[in-house]
C-alpha cells in the first residue's frame, strides 16, 4: 500500500476519528513491512502517531484496531503504552482502517547508551508484561491457548500460512528448521501476555534509564513467555552474538528465573529463527527497503540453532 500521507490528508484523518486538530506535517517512520506509521505534527497541539492498517505483508491479516484494543486495555495497567486517542474502520478517509496514538517523546533503546540500569530496567519490564493478570486486564479476546503444545502449534501454523502464501514454504531451510521444530514443541505452561515483539526499537527510555514506553503490539498475543525471550535471542544472534540462547545477556537471567528447561528456551529461539528466515524472503519481496539482515545470517543462526536444539 502507497499512500502519500499530506498535511491536508492527515488532518481530515484526525477529523474523521474525532482526534481533531490541524496537521502540519505528516513524517513516515517505519521503513520495513509493518503498518505505515506516520508522526504527525499539529498546529497548536501536541504531536500524535497515526498507524495504518496494511492490506499485504509478513504479519497479514493485519488488525490495527486489534493492536489498539490491546493499548487500550493496558491503559490501566503497570505498562506505559500510548494513550489511543481514537480510530477509524474500512470506511475511513484513508481508504483503510487506522489508529491514532499519543506520541511519547523518549528515545528507544537503540539510541541510548545499553548502561547495566537500562537492561535490567528493560527485563523487568518485559517480565512485567507476563507477569499481568490478563484476565482482570479484559485481554481474554486474545483467544488464549490451553497448557501444552497449543501455544507453540498455532503460531507455526500461523507462520506456515504466510510461507504458503509467499512461496518460500519449500525453501529448504525453511522447510528443515520447520520439520525439527515439529519434533521438539515445548510444554507450555498456562499462557501469559507476550508483547510479540520485545525489540529493544520498541522500548522507550527515560533520561534515569526507567523504560518510559512500550510500543508497537500489533503482534501481542496469549501464549509462552519464552517465544519473546527467544525473540530476543534470536534477533541478538542476526547481529553477531554467537552462544546458546541460554547465555545471551539479556534473556538469560529472566531465562533462570523461569525454572524451565533449557530445551523450551532453546526451541524458541529457534522457532523465532524459522518466522525470521520466512519474514527475511517476504520482506525481500514486498518491503519497502531491504531487510536489516542478510540470507547469510540467518543461515548461520540457523545452523547454530539446529545444533543447540538436537543436542
Amino acid at each position: 500500500m502507497e499512500i502519500d500521507l499530506t498535511p491536508a490528508l492527515a488532518t481530515e484523518a484526525l477529523l474523521a476519528c474525532g482526534v481533531g486538530g490541524t496537521a502540519t506535517l505528516a513524517e513516515r517512520l517505519d521503513g520495513g513491512v509493518s503498518n505505515l506509521t506516520w508522526r504527525v505534527q499539529r498546529n497548536g497541539d501536541a504531536p500524535v502517531v497515526l498507524r495504518l492498517e496494511r492490506k499485504v505483508g509478513i504479519f497479514q491479516p493485519y488488525d490495527v484496531r486489534r493492536e489498539a484494543r490491546v493499548m487500550s486495555c493496558l491503559g490501566s495497567s503497570p505498562i506505559p503504552v500510548p494513550q489511543v486517542l481514537g480510530e477509524c474502520g474500512d470506511d475511513s478517509p484513508l481508504g483503510a482502517p487506522y489508529i491514532v496514538l499519543s506520541w511519547l517523546d523518549y528515545p528507544h533503546m537503540g539510541m541510548t547508551p545499553m548502561t547495566e540500569t537500562v537492561i535490567d530496567n528493560y527485563r523487568a519490564m518485559v517480565e512485567s508484561i507476563h507477569a499481568l493478570d490478563w484476565q482482570s486486564l479484559g485481554l481474554d479476546f486474545l483467544d488464549p491457548p490451553p497448557a501444552g503444545h497449543e501455544a507453540a502449534l498455532r503460531d507455526l501454523d500461523a507462520v506456515r500460512a504466510r510461507a504458503v502464501h509467499f512461496r518460500c514454504d519449500r525453501d529448504q531451510l525453511i522447510a528443515e528448521v520447520g520439520a525439527m521444530l515439529n519434533r521438539h514443541l515445548p510444554d507450555s505452561p498456562e499462557p501469559r501476555l507476550c508483547h510479540g515483539d520485545i525489540n529493544v526499537f520498541n522500548y522507550l527510555v527515560s533520561e534515569n534509564g526507567s523504560i518510559a514506553g512500550v510500543v508497537d503490539w500489533e503482534q501481542a498475543q496469549l501464549g509462552d513467555p519464552l517465544s519473546d525471550w527467544g525473540l530476543i535471542t534470536a534477533l541478538a544472534s542476526l547481529r553477531g552474538l554467537d552462544a546458546p540462547p541460554e547465555d545471551h545477556p539479556l534473556a538469560a537471567p529472566a531465562f533462570e528465573r523461569s525454572g524451565r528447561d533449557i530445551r523450551d528456551l532453546r526451541y524458541w529461539m529457534l522457532h523465532q529463527i524459522y518466522k525470521l528466515a520466512v519474514i527475511h524472503r517476504i520482506w525481500s519481496e514486498i518491503g519497502d527497503s531491504p531487510p536489516w539482515y542478510s540470507w547469510a545470517d540467518v543461515e548461520r543462526v540457523s545452523e547454530h540453532a539446529l545444533m543447540y536444539l538436537g543436542e
